[in-house]
């Protein structure tokens, strides 16, 4: 071997172990730093069987993570994907991060006298970012895939937010400027009519049946007290229950609503209106 050759070959060495070095230096901080965010929350713990930073995009990410929140609930993903995190602030003023495997088991994401009967499992994506200056949150993404189940997304903005002071007092101001949310249904909207139906004593076609003729009864009591807007956006969602397929629902009030209005005697009806609810329904091509 020429010495071109062995120098060639010992600085390869010499790179690889610096390198691993560096690998290891950096998941060691990454970890220490995660490990004492976790820890100035209060009731949330983090477990996972592996971390690792690449150091080209500083993407961060965790594999098998069990998570309990505050609230109690438990969250389980067999991968977790941070590309941007504000590590400055207590609470992060921007996230990026998508969980894949994400299981939501029966009792954390229930609907009022619906439950669901099994896990869903899927992809979640949020993407945040907060501004101090105007007080203002944009949910740039807040998605969910559920491969057959279905999709949901989420975005919108909302304003008079203070985030470094999370507290209730400080939650009374909380206005929303803008929302979009958009479902596309799989096989979730079935299954959901199905335990309406075991609760209900009733077949699965009777149940849809019965959430359409109500919303469309809201529907034409809305029209006849001259709220246009409530009475077009409950047509649309009695269409979507009929042909679940995609749905697509918009908050655009004229300017930022405090979210308290909607909590101070005014009816479903009236806070459709002010907020300028808009809900178009696509049909399925499937049959249902």
């Amino acid at each position: 071997m020429s010495r071109l050759s062995k120098f060639l070959l010992s600085f390869a060495i010499f790179v690889a172990l610096c390198y691993g070095g560096l690998v290891w230096f950096v998941n060691g901080e990454v970890r220490k730093g995660l490990d004492e965010a976790v820890s100035d929350v209060d009731g949330l713990t983090l477990a996972y069987d592996g971390l690792d930073v690449g150091l080209a995009d500083h993407t961060v990410t965790l594999t098998n993570a069990n998570a309990v929140l505050p609230s109690g609930q438990r969250l389980r993903a067999d991968e977790v994907v941070v590309t941007a995190y504000d590590r400055k602030h207590r609470t992060p003023h921007f996230v990026t991060a998508r969980a894949k495997g994400l299981v939501i088991r029966p009792g954390d994401a229930d609907l009022p006298g619906l439950s669901l009967a099994e896990p869903i499992k899927g992809d979640l994506f949020v993407d945040y970012a907060y501004d101090p200056k105007s007080r203002s949150l944009t949910i740039k993404s807040l998605a969910f895939d559920a491969g057959d189940a279905g999709e949901a997304a989420l975005s919108g903005s909302f304003t008079q937010l203070d985030l470094d002071a999370l507290r209730v007092e400080k939650l009374l101001g909380l206005s929303l400027k803008d929302l979009r949310l958009t479902v596309a249904n799989g096989s979730f909207m079935d299954k959901l009519f199905e335990r309406a139906a075991n609760r209900l004593g009733m077949s699965r076609s009777g149940a849809r049946l019965q959430a359409r003729n109500e919303l469309t009864a809201m529907a034409d009591y809305a029209a006849g007290e001259d709220n246009a807007v409530a009475a077009e956006a409950l047509r649309g969602l009695s269409q979507f229950v009929s042909d679940p397929g995609t749905l697509t629902v918009t908050a655009a009030p004229v300017e930022p609503v405090p979210c308290l209005y909607l909590f101070m005697g005014r009816d479903l009806y009236e806070n459709l209106r002010l907020l300028r609810v808009t809900v178009v329904a696509d049909k399925t091509t499937a049959s249902n």
